[in-house]
C-alpha cells in the first residue's frame, strides 16, 4: 500500500516546527514607479527545481541567537543565488524517535526535505533509507581542514561511508563557576570522581540565598541522559558488547550505578546541593538556572556558556569547562559529537543542497560560526583547532583533549560502535526509564536492569541482533 501523501506544510505541522516559505526565485519585483514589474531572472548555474523550493529544515538549539544565526545565513544565500527557499525548524531534543519517524514519513510519500541541519542519529537515519551518501564532500573538506574528529567521525561514518557532513562540534561537559570553588579552596580541574564532585558540590551550596552546587537533573532529557550514562559506564557496567550486538546492562555494576544515582537525589545529605524541582528539570532548566547564577556546576551542551557570552553576561569569564566525571571503575572516557548535514533520500534539489551545504565551509563563514556560539561551536576538522577564533578562547580550547580522544566516547553504546539498536535504546529513553522505576518505588534496582535487560535483547533481535548468548 502506497504512504499517503505527506505536505510540507503538515510535515513541519507534525514537527512542531516553525513554517517559512521565502520566495527569492521567479518572483515579481516591484517596479521603479511602484507597478509591477516582470518576473526577475535567476541567477545562472544550479537552479532549483521547477515548483519544489530549496527545503531545509534545522534544529532548534538551545541558544536562540545560534538558531537565528543559521536562518539568517541559509536565508541570504538562497537570497543571493535566487532560490525559492523554504525553511523549517525541529525541537533541538525531543525524547523518542519522533524526528526519525516524521522524515521517513516524508521520504515515504516522495516529499522529503533537501537538508536536515540536526545532531539526529545517523546510524538510525540510514537504517531507515532516509539519507544520502555524503563521503565526497567530507572527503573535500578533510582534504582541506584535516581529519574529522574521533566521535564526530564515529558518529556519521555508517559502514561503508559518511552519511551526514559534520559541520561543528558541540561542546559538551561540566561547567563550574571557578569562582565560587575557588573560594571555598576547591581546584574543580582536579575532580575526576563523580563521588568527590559531590563532595565539592556540596561544600558550596548556599540553599538560605538560593544557591546549589549540583545543578543537574535525571529526568528525561539530554543532560539528564548524559548524567545516567557516565554513571553506568562510570561503575564499570556496559549496555552492550564491543561488538553492539549482545546486551550486557543485567550485573551487579549495574545495580550499583542505579543505587548510586537514587542516594545522590533522595538521601538527605545531599538535598541542600539540590535545587528545589531538580528531578522534574527539562533541557532548558539548567540553562536558565546556570545563566541566572543560582546554580554552581552543570553539565551542559556548551550552549549555556555560548548564550553567556553572547549577552555579555558577567558568569561567562569566571565559566570553566571541566571533562565531566566518572569512577570508581572508569574515570577518563572523553569525545565530543557534532552538529551535522544530513541530504536526505528524494529531495528535490540535490545540487543546490550540496551548494548550500558547501557554503558554511568557507574560513569566514566558520569563523563566523565560531564567533556567534563561541565555546560551543567547536572545530569538527583538525585543522580550525589553530584558527585565532578557538585558540584564543580559554574555554573552547580546554575542549580540545575530549574532542580528540581517540576513545571517542558514543555514550551508551560505548565500548561498541553506533548502532541501530542501541540509537533505538537510547530515543526509547530505557535508560532513564530504569533509574526513574527505582527512584519512583516501583521497582528494586535489580528488577529494573532486569526489565531493561529484557527490553533491549527484545529491540536488538527487532533489528536482527542476537540480543543475548
Amino acid at each position: 500500500m502506497q504512504a499517503p501523501k505527506l505536505s510540507r506544510r503538515q510535515f513541519l505541522r507534525m514537527t512542531g516546527g516553525a513554517f517559512t516559505v521565502t520566495l527569492l526565485a521567479g518572483c515579481v519585483a516591484a517596479a521603479p514607479d511602484g507597478g509591477a514589474a516582470g518576473p526577475s531572472e535567476a541567477p545562472a548555474g544550479i537552479t532549483v527545481a521547477g515548483d519544489y523550493p530549496l527545503w531545509v529544515i534545522v534544529v532548534q538549539d538551545f541558544h536562540p541567537d545560534y538558531n537565528t544565526f543559521i536562518r539568517s545565513n541559509i536565508e541570504g544565500f538562497a537570497r543571493e543565488k535566487g532560490w525559492a527557499l523554504e525553511l523549517g525548524d525541529m525541537a533541538g531534543f525531543v525524547a523518542g524517535a519522533a524526528e526519525q519517524q516524521k522524515i521517513a514519513a516524508a521520504v515515504a510519500a516522495d516529499d522529503a526535505p533537501d537538508i536536515v541541519m540536526h545532531n539526529i542519529s545517523v546510524v538510525q537515519m540510514k537504517a531507515l533509507g532516509t539519507v544520502e551518501p555524503v563521503t565526497d564532500i567530507v572527503e573535500g573538506l578533510v582534504a582541506q581542514y584535516g581529519a574529522v574528529a574521533p566521535l564526530m567521525h564515529k558518529q556519521t561514518y555508517v559502514e561503508d561511508g559518511y552519511y551526514a557532513v559534520p559541520f561543528h562540534g558541540r561542546a559538551g561537559g561540566g561547567y563550574a563557576r571557578g569562582d565560587i570553588f575557588e573560594a571555598k579552596g576547591i581546584d574543580i580541574n582536579a575532580i575526576r570522581l563523580y563521588d568527590d564532585l559531590r563532595e565539592a558540590c556540596l561544600e558550596v551550596s548556599d540553599p538560605d540565598n538560593e544557591f546549589w552546587g549540583w545543578g543537574m537533573t535525571i529526568n528525561r532529557s539530554g543532560d539528564g541522559n548524559a548524567l545516567i550514562e557516565r554513571a553506568i559506564i562510570g561503575h564499570g557496567a556496559t549496555w552492550t558488547d564491543e561488538t553492539g550486538q549482545y546486551v550486557t546492562i543485567d550485573t551487579p555494576e549495574a545495580v550499583e550505578a542505579i543505587n548510586w544515582l537514587v542516594e545522590t537525589y533522595t538521601d538527605p545529605k545531599w538535598q541542600p546541593m539540590l535545587p528545589p524541582g531538580v528531578l522534574s528539570w527539562t533541557d532548558p532548566s539548567n540553562n536558565e538556572a546556570y545563566l541566572a547564577s543560582k546554580i554552581a556546576y552543570t553539565q551542559n551542551a556548551g550552549t549555556v556558556l555560548a548564550k553567556a557570552y553572547f549577552d555579555n553576561n558577567p558568569i561567562a569569564e569566571p565559566t570553566v569547562f571541566h571533562p565531566m566525571c566518572g569512577g570508581p571503575k572508569i574515570q577518563e572516557f572523553n569525545g565530543q559529537g557534532s552538529q551535522n548535514f544530513l541530504m536526505i533520500k528524494g529531495g528535490k534539489n540535490p545540487e543546490a543542497a550540496r551548494e548550500l551545504i558547501l557554503s558554511f565551509f568557507t574560513e569566514d563563514a566558520m569563523n563566523a560560526v565560531f564567533e556567534n556560539a563561541r565555546t560551543y561551536a567547536i572545530p569538527a576538522y583538525e585543522s580550525m583547532w589553530d584558527w585565532p577564533i578557538i585558540s584564543d578562547t580559554p574555554q573552547s580550547i580546554a575542549v580540545k583533549p575530549s574532542a580528540v580522544d581517540p576513545s571517542a566516547f558514543n555514550g551508551l553504546a560505548w565500548p561498541g560502535p553506533n548502532t541501530p539498536q542501541m540509537a533505538a535504546i537510547v530515543s526509547n529513553n530505557l535508560h532513564s526509564d530504569m533509574v526513574a522505576a527505582v527512584l519512583n518505588g516501583q521497582s528494586t534496582p535489580e528488577e529494573a536492569v532486569k526489565q531493561a535487560y529484557e527490553q533491549s535483547v527484545q529491540i536488538f533481535k527487532e533489528f536482527g541482533a542476537p540480543g543475548e548468548q
